[in-house]
């Protein structure tokens, strides 16, 4: 049975702790006109409520919806330079936000059973799904609120409702890892803090912020440098493959929280829904592979841990070894589906409002919010598959194949692109055989290949085509990228997949400017 409250000991201080931190949150995003990105100033306070409602005993419960109705004080406001409006906003507002989002955490806790800390993938997709339908809710019942007493009108509300959602989405997603592990060392919990020490959390920053430098500074000074807008999705999944989900958390937190104002320091003048959209996808995505590789690193330790048993148990620990190595593979094959799951119903969702909002004016920026999410989906098949090779989860099967038929492929996948883009796609056709993995080869190529027509402006062409002699055979890309003659044409991430494919086949890649060649010794020829 939970104690009761202590009004003169440490649970008077928590409890004043919880509600500075609410008010904390609730002010930043007033104080900072550039977290209006998120479209609601209840897009923190929104996390707070629901990680404390997952963690806090239940005598703590109601410090989000006291901190709420304070805002309905004039003295209060006034202490925190807030615009005091009049008494009745702030209490119908904290009773609703209070009674879905405490009340998705009472969800999460004791119905879905999410363990805390949140470490496993299968609690991660459940609370992905349930923030979700606690941001839907939120948003709606807040504009219509707004609407109902005439703070604007009906047709407003309609148009803020998606941003709202998504906003309040993106900052519960971004605090819960967080805070969860952090609330759970303040209500004494001996477990280890499940994030990362300072210099990796100095790290990710350092990277983060290069990241969006090289997004929206870097972008807008070329046609051909657009697509760099999406290298903010990198960081967040680089650390989540490489630290699991406390490197994630920290990760996600600090993107979603510097975007907003390096976009607004660089002049960011792309669609606010997009920048959301995008944001909310690099959460999602970052938080699942982080789910799953804390799953494997379980794994591998209870593996580890039963070697340490006597000797008569060592028939017994080769199975768990061999049952252990199998559960990774099995994993590492699974991530793109858990992963890729989410993601369709998102494409799925935006598909539905392009067309149901076709002729309205929200139709420009969904329909960029529908390409963003189509391109992060499939970076995110490259940065998954670029993490099973380099695991070594990947074998390489060569045989015997005709070289034409990788060429055919690269015509019907990109044909299509450039044509759209104005660029001139040449694949000179080729008779030659080749000794090696076609698929690799393929994947290889079309990188090389989709980079250059990305970065081609109207009017280029690309060429791909092979070469053979006595010594090797080379297949190139050659394009009409204006560069400087010391840089290279090409540039991103689809070139490290390649590098990374050269070297499982033995080739040899070189990379000149508008001239990209992969080289392959006499026995694949």
């Amino acid at each position: 049975m939970e104690k009761p409250f202590d009004l003169r000991g440490k649970d008077l201080v928590r409890f004043t702790g919880l509600v500075a931190l609410w008010l904390a949150a609730y002010k930043s995003a007033d104080l900072f006109n550039f977290f209006e990105t998120y479209s609601s100033l209840w897009f923190l306070p929104a996390g707070i409520t629901m990680a404390i409602a997952m963690t806090a005993p239940h005598r703590f419960l109601f410090a989000p919806l006291v901190a709420n109705l304070l805002l309905a004080i004039p003295a209060v406001c006034s202490a925190l330079g807030i615009e005091f409006t009049n008494f009745r906003d702030p209490i119908l507002h904290s009773f609703r936000l209070f009674a879905i989002y405490a009340g998705a955490g009472l969800v999460a806790r004791h119905l879905l059973n999410i363990a805390t800390p949140i470490s496993e993938l299968r609690d991660q997709l459940k609370l992905v799904v349930v923030v979700a339908i606690a941001a839907a809710v939120g948003a709606l019942s807040g504009v219509s609120m707004h609407a109902a007493v005439g703070n604007f009108p009906w047709h407003v509300a309609w148009e803020i409702l998606l941003p709202w959602g998504v906003g309040d989405s993106i900052g519960t997603l971004i605090v819960l890892p967080v805070l969860v592990p952090l609330l759970l060392k303040l209500f004494g919990d001996v477990r280890p803090l499940a994030l990362p020490d300072w210099q990796i959390v100095a790290f990710q920053l350092i990277a983060i912020l290069l990241a969006m430098f090289i997004a929206f500074w870097g972008a807008p000074q070329g046609p051909h440098l657009g697509s760099l807008a999406y290298i903010i999705l990198l960081p967040p999944v680089v650390f989540a493959v490489t630290g699991g989900l406390p490197s994630a958390a920290t990760a996600i937190t600090l993107t979603a929280l510097l975007t907003p104002p390096a976009a607004t320091w660089f002049g960011y003048d792309g669609e606010r829904i997009g920048l959301q959209f995008l944001l909310l996808i690099t959460a999602i995505s970052t938080l699942m592979i982080g789910g799953a590789i804390s799953d494997r690193e379980t794994a591998f330790k209870a593996v580890k841990d039963s070697e340490e048993g006597l000797e008569e148990e060592v028939k017994s620990q080769t199975k768990d070894l061999r049952d252990a190595y199998e559960f990774q593979q099995h994993l590492m094959r699974s991530i793109g589906h858990d992963l890729r799951q989410p993601i369709h119903s998102l494409n799925m969702m935006l598909d539905g409002l392009v067309i149901e909002h076709k002729d309205s004016a929200a139709a420009a920026p969904l329909g960029h919010a529908r390409d963003i999410s189509q391109t992060a989906t499939g970076f995110i098949e490259k940065v998954l598959a670029y993490a099973k090779r380099e695991a070594g989860k990947v074998e390489v099967i060569s045989a015997e194949f005709a070289l034409q038929r990788v060429f055919d492929e690269v015509t019907q996948s990109f044909s299509a692109e450039a044509s759209e883009r104005g660029v001139k796609l040449i694949v000179v056709p080729t008779n030659h055989q080749m000794h090696s993995d076609k698929d690799l080869v393929w994947e290889a190529v079309s990188n090389l290949v989709q980079n250059a027509i990305r970065m081609s402006t109207e009017g280029q062409q690309v060429v791909l085509k092979t070469d053979i002699d006595e010594t090797a055979m080379t297949i190139s890309v050659s394009d009409e990228i204006a560069t400087k003659d010391s840089e290279p044409g090409q540039a991103g991430f689809g070139l490290e997949i390649v590098k990374q494919i050269s070297s499982m086949l033995g080739a040899e890649f070189a990379l000149q400017p508008n001239l990209a060649v992969l080289r392959f010794g006499s026995s694949a020829a």
